[in-house]
């Protein structure tokens, strides 16, 4: 069913219930349960077995002997370890961290002014971070949204993020074509009505690519449905989804860490500090402001010991180090962390400082990297599309060139490892010399022209092959003639 035949059945309960059917696996509950662990609210934290408690224990003074008693609380470490939003920013960075690239190869010169038109509301919008945040967002959440909208004070479009750690519950609705032509968003507002303030009323709202209303609880709101800003044509709202977070099935290893640590932690807390061992009878020990401190020590005295001077020892207690087996789980714990979500990116720079690392070695260490961005682009290709296309329709609408909608606009990521502009410039260069792409073909991939300039790079070449200015690099090999065949191999 399309979204236009839901709405016919004038039941909002049942239109609304319709509506929201498509949803990735996540329930809302399994949402908060992903922003908590995000925000180190991690189990270890409410571990009633790790709860600080007050235990009574005998003191003995040492000079007098006498004996009293206290109350001592017991700590235990509860260390959350911030695993998840390491993974999510470096899975941010990795997507969205350097932003995007427009690419347009018309040489048309009402498309290009019309593409001169797009790119000024382009980089005047904000769109690039709200990508950046929407990378975050679906990380830890699952789903996001971006309404576009135009600033008419500041003359931009401009954009707004829901999502649920934002209050907005959103949903989507796609038709038997898999397409999404309709959005629902759930929220809580606060609203003056007849000189009274009315608190976190209860408010959904429906978006349709010609309209949208807005319904308080089950009642239409006086006013609505609206039509959509004049001249657009499109649904004005991105939808971003992916099934499950970055970190969730990696949330009972980065558990496991926590504990661990925490318990290696509390070994160190209680033999780590400065202890005393006494080997024998502690018979008199120094004030605290003696300048001199002289311990008395007896020997505990046995069958083999007659002299009760001999075998008193004392000295610092010490632990030479974790057993191999606690070393181990900490190390795997922490490589299968990384190994089934995003590396380590303080990884990268202690390997830096060992000594140079080339371009082509950074990303050999990445390689797994490349394999789950790749993936996920699968999805964002068409979501970056999308927002293109809004923002097209809206552009056309504003600025009246109506010709900015049929502009075949693509883009392309920019890699957050280092690159070098030098070693593309040489490599097409190379393939132009070779005839294995033109010169048009080989501007338009330089991000640092536009399509103005690649008009005029290709405008130059073709006068010049025109007037035979140009020399043809791929010269026949030239003939040795001393060669015992010179018309074979070692010839033409």
């Amino acid at each position: 069913m399309t979204a236009e035949e839901i709405l016919k059945l004038e039941n909002i309960g049942l239109e609304l219930t319709l509506l929201k059917k498509n949803l990735s696996p996540l329930t809302r509950s399994d949402i908060r349960k992903s922003i908590r662990f995000y925000e180190n609210d991690h189990p270890i934290r409410h571990d009633m077995n790790l709860k600080d408690t007050w235990e009574k224990e005998k003191k003995i003074d040492p000079e007098t002997n006498v004996e009293s008693w206290e109350y001592i609380k017991k700590v235990h470490t509860k260390l959350a370890l911030p695993y998840a939003q390491q993974i999510i920013t470096t899975c941010a960075a990795w997507l969205m961290g350097k932003g995007l690239n427009l690419v347009y190869t018309s040489d048309n010169e009402n498309d290009i002014k019309s593409y001169e038109t797009f790119t000024e509301a382009w980089n005047k919008s904000n769109i690039i971070t709200l990508l950046r945040e929407v990378a975050k967002v679906t990380g830890i959440e699952t789903r996001a949204a971006i309404l576009f909208f135009y600033d008419e004070e500041s003359e931009k479009i401009k954009g707004k993020v829901l999502c649920q750690s934002k209050g907005y519950e959103i949903y989507r609705h796609k038709d038997e074509n898999e397409k999404m032509d309709a959005v629902v968003v759930e929220y809580k507002r606060d609203k003056i009505e007849k000189g009274v303030l009315r608190q976190k009323v209860s408010t959904t709202e429906i978006y349709l690519k010609d309209r949208w209303y807005r319904y308080e609880g089950v009642q239409l709101v006086e006013g609505f449905p609206k039509k959509s800003p004049e001249g657009t044509q499109k649904l004005l709202m991105a939808f971003f989804e992916q099934d499950f977070p970055e970190y969730w099935f990696v949330m009972d290893i980065i558990d496991k860490q926590d504990r661990s640590r925490s318990q290696h932690s509390d070994v160190n807390t209680r033999i780590g500090n400065p202890a005393m061992v006494v080997n024998g009878k502690l018979t008199k020990k120094p004030l605290i402001n003696d300048a001199v401190k002289i311990y008395e020590i007896h020997s505990s005295g046995s069958s083999l010991d007659d002299n009760k001077s001999s075998g008193a020892d004392m000295k610092y207690l010490e632990v030479t180090g974790a057993p191999e087996s606690v070393k181990l789980e900490l190390e795997n714990n922490e490589r299968d962390i990384y190994r089934f979500t995003y590396p380590d990116m303080y990884a990268l720079i202690e390997k830096a400082i060992s000594g140079n690392l080339s371009s082509k070695s950074i990303a050999l260490m990445f390689t797994h990297v490349f394999a789950k961005i790749a993936e996920k682009q699968t999805s964002w290709d068409e979501m970056i599309k999308r927002c293109i296309s809004i923002m097209k329709d809206i552009c056309a609408a504003t600025s009246g060139d109506d010709n900015i909608r049929n502009l075949n606009i693509s883009f392309k990521y920019n890699s957050l490892l280092p690159s070098s502009t030098d070693d593309l410039v040489n490599m097409l260069s190379i393939a132009v010399g070779s005839k294995l792409t033109t010169y048009g073909n080989a501007a338009s991939q330089l991000d640092f022209n536009d399509p103005q300039t690649v008009k005029i790079i290709k405008d130059l070449y073709d006068n010049a092959a025109e007037q035979g200015l140009l020399t043809d690099v791929q010269q026949k090999k030239p003939i040795d003639e001393n060669t015992p065949n010179p018309e074979g191999v070692n010839g033409k």
